[in-house]
């Protein structure tokens, strides 16, 4: 039973890895930015050479987001006001979109619910320091991509399991069960591990919904527990969601996790939301 699971997933993974996911630069980049001593001026010269990409980073380091005080006119300039993790995440966020076959009202639920969780987590970690910021962008961002591949390859029963969802107020897990003999995150692990993302972003994915297991990694517990506060905060905000969830969301022990009081909720609340307002049109 686990061998014919773990060839299905494969199966779809591959035909996921076919697709025009993550674009030359991006893979570049990427490979670029696994060298410790990769220097500036190459990342430069590489995003350089794309002018969508090139914009992009330009107007996300003048954006508040990323706390711009004054007005930054050319790449060098992006690149050290935000620092080549900053960079990374930008790049990989801005190459996304590639993922989806088609983008209707269901990839555009998908891709607000992905971005806003990699926004909010983000704040998050900021606020309780208990991950690097983009890591926690990151994993936000990936988590959730089994989500978009099963979407692409069986979009007729990825919609049976959102009518669950939003119907019914299934979590999502329950709901896929019903319909999929495999679950979104040990796809999205494998596809992660296909695009050539580090070994521990596919950790976080295969043991995201086993807290027993993720609690033996503190670090990699500590993000888990960022990103799901991140996706209530979603919820409740309505990113990806046909409407907002308002006081109704149950944060449950997730701030009292993250050492967050009521005051530094109510404050980091607001920041998301802001957030929401301002940066989800970043990308």
């Amino acid at each position: 039973m686990i061998t014919a699971q773990r060839e299905k997933i494969t199966e779809v993974a591959l035909k996921a890895s076919e697709l025009p996911v993550l674009p030359v630069t991006t893979q570049k980049v990427l490979s670029l930015m696994a060298d410790p001593d990769v220097s500036i001026e190459k990342i430069k010269r590489l995003i350089g050479a794309d002018p969508g990409l090139t914009t992009k980073m330009l107007m996300v380091a003048n954006s508040a987001f990323y706390g711009s005080y004054r007005n930054i006119q050319n790449l060098t300039q992006a690149i050290l006001r935000l620092g080549l993790n900053a960079v990374r995440s930008i790049v990989v966020a801005t190459s996304m979109k590639n993922v989806y076959k088609r983008f209707g009202l269901t990839e555009k639920l998908l891709w607000e619910q992905i971005i806003g969780s990699a926004l909010a987590a983000n704040l998050i970690a900021r606020q309780t320091r208990l991950s690097d910021p983009e890591d926690a962008f990151i994993g936000g961002l990936l988590h959730d991509i089994g989500k978009v591949v099963l979407n692409n390859e069986f979009p007729e029963e990825f919609a049976r399991v959102m009518e669950r969802v939003y119907n019914d107020s299934v979590p999502f897990h329950v709901a896929e069960t019903e319909v999929f003999d495999f679950s979104q995150r040990k796809l999205g692990a494998e596809v992660v591990k296909k695009w050539g993302f580090p070994e521990t972003l596919e950790k976080l994915l295969l043991n995201f919904d086993d807290q027993e297991e993720i609690k033996k990694e503190k670090y990699l517990y500590n993000l888990v527990t960022i990103i799901t506060l991140a996706d209530r905060m979603c919820q409740k905000f309505g990113m990806g969601w046909r409407k907002p969830g308002g006081n109704g969301v149950d944060f449950g022990n997730l701030p009292e996790a993250l050492g967050l009081d009521q005051a530094e909720m109510k404050d980091l609340t607001e920041k998301i939301q802001v957030t929401f307002s301002q940066g989800i049109e970043l990308y």
